[in-house]
């Protein structure tokens, strides 16, 4: 039993699972804490320092409230249908990222302090422009002197601009909305994304890298996020840009132990197709039983054209649409990620549940009975609870409204592939048994996505064998699909094809 991972599935919504934290709101009692123990700052003494009676007092709330905790808790899951998913998902899965944790993945730092010193002097550059742009010198990376040259000195309209604290907010949201108003706005949003790749991954993974491993070995976190995903940090290897370049730039130093490979195995349009299962829509679910890209059949519905008709730009825009209705995006959002008009992104979505009417069924259910029930719930019973979706305020109320018909479907996707691991590692147990050298490793989970590295001799038989598993964890009224690639490094992987 697990106390951290017990109060995460009751209270999704809150970051709070820490021993003392969750004492106090379950058993009302106030433990003695770390800093009361040890102080804080200068004045801060180790356990080795603290008197043995006070140091026993300590440890023995720790052990005894856990304890408590665990019947209390236990119950609890068992009220709101939750104890299922805690034995059979998150409990098992403990196990499996701690051995994921373990394995570590192995860096090519030559090839980050390469790509390091080619982004600086791109970051160098783009400066130079903005400052060329801003008629003067400035700290980019400072909110205050940005809102000063944009709107003061650049005199840019801020009518559409938000504020915080400070005043005119100039966070990337913000500014996206005035991406077409001046030419110094694009050139701040590639710098910022370039000293956040630098900062983030480029500069600070190879100081990560494990010095008696060589490894680099990833923290993942089971109690964190509100829809059940799993997420990692120091670093977070979620955040990798996977469609850009130079995402796949830095995905590139992550690479494969000599007569190893490293291979990827990813959930294809997973959330779309739990969407088509869960809102049983028959001209979703006919697309993806007909093996046709469902980008491609709703731009062909939308626009009324045949598929072979269906252009780029039509496709582009279809993307949009399916991913914007997944995540309860009105005509304003829409208009904004697809970058069409409003009164086209108006006619598009009226068009969309025309053609697919039972997503508009699944979205006006799902919102009804988060009302009623104050909880959005998984295929597995994971509930995330949005009390504020019967708030007065409107732009309140839209959130949580957006909440509730995208937790469904994310949280099914992120439990799906826990499930997934879990047998996955089941199998790769059995595979290793009694080896010194592991034939194949658990490596990292990103989103829809799971690394691992196998021995190159079997690297195609066992990814099949991978690949069936993940794709019969649960069976929907349509295909699921895995793509598995291959390759050295995981920024240049080939697509691996079986019969």
């Amino acid at each position: 039993f697990d106390t951290m991972i017990a109060s995460y599935l009751l209270n999704p919504g809150s970051r709070q699972h820490n021993l003392d934290t969750v004492v106090f709101s379950e058993l009302k009692f106030e433990k003695i804490s770390k800093d009361d123990l040890l102080g804080k700052g200068k004045g801060k003494i180790s356990f080795s320092d603290v008197a043995e009676e006070r140091l026993s007092v300590y440890s023995c709330e720790d052990a005894d409230f856990t304890h408590r905790l665990v019947d209390k808790l236990n119950q609890d899951l068992k009220e709101a249908g939750l104890l299922s998913l805690f034995k059979n998902i998150e409990m098992p899965l403990v196990e499996v990222l701690s051995e994921m944790e373990q394995n570590g993945i192995i860096i090519d730092a030559d090839h980050l302090k390469r790509l390091g010193t080619r982004i600086e002097k791109d970051v160098s550059l783009i400066e130079k422009k903005i400052y060329d742009l801003a008629g003067k010198g400035f700290n980019v990376s400072s909110p205050l002197q940005l809102r000063n040259i944009l709107f003061n000195e650049l005199k840019i309209s801020s009518a559409s601009i938000g504020k915080n604290k400070t005043g005119l907010s100039t966070s990337a949201d913000e500014l996206a909305k005035l991406k077409n108003s001046h030419p110094i706005i694009p050139l701040i949003s590639e710098y910022r994304e370039l000293v956040k790749l630098l900062n983030t991954y480029i500069n600070t993974i190879p100081i990560l890298v494990n010095k008696s491993t060589g490894r680099l070995h990833t923290s993942f976190n089971q109690a964190v996020t509100a829809t059940g995903r799993l997420s990692s940090t120091d670093p977070n290897l979620q955040n990798i840009p996977i469609r850009t370049e130079l995402g796949r730039e830095i995905r590139k130093a992550f690479i494969a132990e000599k007569g190893y490979k490293l291979v990827s195995l990813d959930y294809s349009q997973i959330e779309l197709r739990l969407a088509a299962h869960m809102a049983g829509d028959e001209k979703m679910i006919k697309a993806f039983l007909e093996g046709h890209d469902i980008h491609t059949s709703t731009a062909a519905e939308i626009n009324g054209v045949s598929l072979e008709k269906v252009t780029k730009e039509m496709r582009r825009e279809a993307k949009a649409i399916n991913f914007g209705i997944l995540y309860g995006q009105g005509p304003h959002g829409l208009s904004q990620t697809a970058d069409i008009s409003f009164a086209q992104a108006k006619e598009f979505i009226d068009r969309y549940f025309e053609i697919y009417k039972g997503v508009k069924e699944y979205i006006a259910g799902s919102i009804q009975s988060a009302k009623e029930k104050g909880y959005a719930e998984t295929m597995f019973g994971r509930r995330r609870y949005i009390p504020e979706i019967n708030s007065s305020v409107v732009q309140i109320m839209k959130s949580a409204e957006r909440m509730a018909v995208n937790t469904p479907i994310q949280g099914t996707a992120a439990d799906l592939i826990k499930k997934a691991m879990i047998t996955v590692y089941s199998r790769l147990k059995s595979i290793n048994h009694n080896l010194s050298t592991p034939i194949a490793r658990l490596l990292l989970q990103v989103h829809d996505e799971l690394l691992l590295e196998i021995k190159e001799e079997y690297s195609l038989t066992i990814a099949e064998e991978i690949k069936e598993i993940m794709e019969n964890t649960i069976q929907l009224k349509l295909p699921i699909i895995v793509d598995v690639n291959m390759g050295d490094n995981w920024g240049d992987l080939h697509e691996v094809k079986f019969n």
